[in-house]
């Protein structure tokens, strides 16, 4: 949608020369969105010829599917662009950029397009509560359902739909095709993730507003042509950067995209010099300015990234967790970055603990000891190299190790049902935040049994089958993320199991006596009518083996177990099969 207003005020605004500039001059903060469609509009004001061709032969499926749907006639279009006059640039003006994001922001969230807003103001009384006053003529575009920032460029300089076919009147603001040329323009875009498919404005919610005032500018962008297309690109402007002519008022920082603007006043050759933020040296262009907005973009030759300056945490912090946050400014120039972490000042390979490239400026790493000095560095990287090392900061980690702890139960004699539990108890140690639990035989080759690395609390309660019965001593050491403590002196006990394992199915009924299994344990069987009987003993890795077949009558069956000296301590599956089909299972502890 446009609109575009006649009025009768002026609004004039002079600048007195100076020797050097000495006052900053900001035009807002645009994201790189914006910028990206600045930079877009001003290159079809350049080259209008170039433009309608650029425009209608586009490889974006989505401008060319909407080319499809409105019937857009390539060759007419591209002939009307030929036919434009060349335009000045346009500069963004920080009151436009104001009132153009308070309108694309007020579309969005009362999801509609238009030029009057949600309370009903229009064009002028926004104008108007931002503070502007444009000379004599103003205008807006809106394109509230635009995919990207090309499309809604396309959409609007193309001007698809029927009727905006026939008026052009987005067109008409953007290339000025008219008798009036604007000078200034805000954009705001947001982008929520919707649309047309959501039954809400977006993904990308468009609004140009445009100005015409008597000040004139030097404007352009600053910014690094990571891929070499000549034109600028998000993620490629470069902010922080000081923007000076050799003679006026003003001068510029560029913004957070890389672009900026220049009151300027005056003609002829003015030099004009980029330094600073994400430059490595300063670039100078010499350019003739006759009283109309000129560009001047700065891209500075391939260079490698500049110096990373580290922020947290503070050189020489104390204190710190083995989990640390890295974070360190942004270096000019820097696609992503380099860090290392290590227990000496010279990094020597042997004694680094953490490294990362990360795409941002900050990074979680893990160190391994508690009240230890660190070193780390960070370097900027991009295409053309490694920039240098920042000086290295220092931290010290905190914490101690926790205190030991001392075995209270079990000790001496104790009895347990083989489908119950024993419960483990020991008391709390300072500053624990784990234990770590383990069971041995108490003869030779006191082999751990069981074994728990992570218990929360002072108790356990460990199964009786996992444990089986005989002679142990059992012992537990506190943990927390500076290690380990020491370990409790050892506690023996002995353990009885006092039933068996059992299991009945379909009339089939087995046990194993007495159970975990000695070399006396027998298998008890109950049979509903005589079979032939296998018997078979899988480990948990799922190896079976056959322990032998046997002829069985109706009713109970004893036949031998012997199997502690044929398979190592664990625990295993005995399956009973008759005539090749299973009948029972049972879980079979060896000790």
């Amino acid at each position: 949608m446009t609109k575009v207003f006649i009025v009768l005020c002026l609004a004039l605004l002079s600048f007195t020369a100076t020797a050097q500039p000495n006052q900053v001059y900001s035009h807002g903060d645009p994201t790189p969105e914006e910028q990206l469609m600045l930079e877009m509009i001003n290159r079809a004001r350049a080259n209008p010829t170039e433009e309608g061709v650029r425009l209608m032969d586009t490889d974006d499926a989505r401008v060319q599917q909407s080319y499809s749907f409105f019937n857009i006639n390539k060759s007419a279009t591209k002939q009307a662009f030929a036919g434009y006059a060349q335009r000045p640039p346009l500069a963004f003006h920080p009151s436009l950029m104001t009132a153009a994001a308070d309108h694309s922001k007020d579309m969005d969230d009362h999801n509609f397009q238009g030029h009057n807003s949600s309370n009903g103001d229009d064009l002028g009384d926004r104008y108007a509560k931002v503070g502007y006053a444009s000379m004599g003529t103003y205008g807006e575009n809106v394109a509230a359902y635009s995919e990207s920032v090309w499309h809604g460029h396309c959409g609007l300089n193309v001007d698809w739909g029927t009727q905006n076919q026939i008026d052009l009147g987005h067109r008409t603001n953007i290339m000025n095709i008219s008798n009036y040329l604007f000078t200034e323009i805000g954009i705001g875009i947001i982008i929520n993730n919707q649309g047309l498919q959501t039954n809400h404005v977006g993904p990308y919610v468009i609004t140009q507003d445009f100005g015409l005032r008597s000040v004139r500018y030097i404007t352009g962008v600053v910014y690094n042509d990571k891929n070499a297309n000549g034109f600028y690109d998000i993620g490629e402007g470069l902010s922080g950067v000081s923007v000076k002519p050799d003679r006026g008022t003003y001068y510029a920082v560029t913004s957070t995209s890389g672009g900026y603007a220049i009151p300027f006043t005056g003609s002829g050759s003015v030099v004009v010099t980029a330094s600073e933020g994400g430059l490595a040296a300063p670039v100078v262009k010499t350019v003739d300015f006759s009283g109309e907005n000129i560009k001047v973009d700065f891209i500075p030759a391939s260079q490698g990234p500049g110096n990373v300056t580290l922020r947290l945490p503070a050189n020489n912090a104390t204190g710190r967790p083995l989990e640390v946050t890295l974070e360190w400014n942004t270096a000019p120039m820097a696609d992503s970055y380099e860090y290392q972490v290590a227990t000496t000042q010279n990094f020597s390979a042997n004694t680094i603990v953490a490294k990362g490239k990360p795409s941002t400026t900050s990074a979680l790493v893990t160190v391994p000891q508690c009240n230890t000095k660190y070193y780390w560095r960070v370097r900027g990287v991009n295409s053309v190299g490694n920039g240098q090392w920042s000086a290295p900061y220092s931290f010290t980690t905190g914490g101690k190790l926790p205190t030991s702890t001392t075995a209270s139960s079990p000790k001496g004699a104790q009895t347990g049902d083989n489908t119950g539990t024993i419960a483990f108890a020991w008391t709390s140690a300072a500053d624990a935040t784990t234990y770590h639990l383990r069971i041995k035989n108490s003869t030779s080759p006191f082999a751990v049994i069981y074994e728990d690395t992570s218990i929360v609390g002072t108790t356990k309660n460990i199964p009786v089958a996992s444990i089986g019965a005989g002679s142990f001593t059992w012992e537990v050491r506190a943990k927390n993320s500076c290690g380990n403590g020491g370990w409790s002196t050892p506690a023996g006990f002995s353990l009885t199991v006092t039933s068996v394992a059992e299991s009945m199915e379909n009339g089939w009924g087995v046990k194993i006596t007495p159970h975990p299994v000695t070399s006396s344990s027998t298998v008890v069987m109950t049979a509903p009518i005589p079979s032939v009987v296998t018997l078979t003993l899988s480990d948990l890795s799922g190896s079976s083996h056959v322990l032998g077949s046997y002829n069985v009558e109706s009713g109970q069956t004893t036949l031998p177990v012997d199997v502690r000296s044929q398979y190592a301590s664990g625990m295993y599956l005995l399956t009973i099969s008759s005539n090749g089909t299973i009948v029972s299972r049972v879980t079979l502890v060896i000790p």
